[in-house]
């Protein structure tokens, strides 16, 4: 049986859900009916009382409040314990508006360094920022969509702050198709994704299908998956980010044909770029 991939919820604004909770409880069961499951997008966890287990990829993390935590996108994770005094903010944001140096910090983070106790200062910061990001996220105020987009630029950098801290350590030992996923995504990130499967297998010496067998098995995703992902999330950086229109974003990607690019973007979002940015500018 294969394990799911959920989107993120159509109550998103501009890409960002957060949703906050006297008690955790009632929100557990909800996410225990999802069973083990994968999602598409980041999650940030702030824990102000009480205790969550959460198995992320096969390991028990413990968060104590006051704490935060991240699930990355796609790993299989699900709920194992929650106190019944549990409290805090579930927050879920679209991948493309995490910025690179706040995805490699959180992409190179074992998973029992994905979660953070905080100390007073920390905690202050922390709660002082995603408390107005609550605030404005449940308002109706104008440019309602900029204002949660800043206010959530602010928190991440607080996560990344915290998280930047963690003792990385190089000890750490790792399964080869973990390792390899690992270095898969680095050169990802410092070459074009418009290479071939064949290219990236080259660079780390083993076989296109041994590279694909080691990604699927870490995400459940193919290469090709993955290539066209880091495509769209730039592209989609550049909808929303800029003002430039489509025939200049398809030539900056590197697409010769630009009705290619709008094509290729619809079939693996499900929507047009020109509707991308209009949803998410709304």
């Amino acid at each position: 049986m294969k394990i799911p991939i959920y989107n993120q919820s159509s109550e998103a604004v501009g890409g960002i859900f957060i949703a906050e909770s006297s008690t955790m409880r009632k929100d557990s069961e909800v996410i225990d009916k999802l069973g083990t499951h994968r999602d598409d997008f980041y999650i940030f966890f702030v824990l102000t009382k009480g205790k969550v287990i959460m198995k992320c990829d096969m390991i028990d993390v413990k968060i104590n409040a006051p704490g935060i935590a991240i699930i990355k996108p796609f790993q299989i994770h699900s709920p194992q314990f929650v106190s019944p005094d549990a409290a805090g903010y579930y927050i879920s944001v679209a991948p493309f508006l995490v910025p690179n140096n706040c995805t490699s910090v959180f992409e190179n983070l074992k998973i029992v360094d994905q979660v953070n106790k905080l100390d007073k200062l920390q905690k202050k910061e922390i709660l002082e920022t995603v408390s107005v990001l609550y605030y404005s996220f449940q308002n109706t105020a104008s440019n309602k969509t900029q204002i949660v987009n800043g206010l959530f630029s602010a928190l991440v950098y607080r996560f990344v702050n915290i998280y930047s801290d963690v003792n990385q350590s190089s000890s750490e030992i790792k399964n080869q198709s973990a390792l390899i996923y690992s270095k898969f995504k680095k050169l990802i990130a410092d070459t074009t994704f418009l290479e071939t499967p064949s290219f990236f297998a080259k660079k780390l010496n083993i076989t296109t299908s041994h590279l694909n067998y080691c990604v699927n098995i870490s995400t459940g995703k193919s290469v090709t998956y993955w290539l066209q992902n880091a495509m769209i999330l730039e592209a989609q950086r550049l909808l929303y980010y800029t003002e430039n229109d489509v025939r200049e974003i398809a030539f900056t990607l590197g697409f010769e044909d630009h009705t290619y690019f709008s094509r290729l973007f619809k079939k693996i979002t499900g929507e047009t770029p020109l509707t991308f940015r209009l949803k998410f500018r709304e």
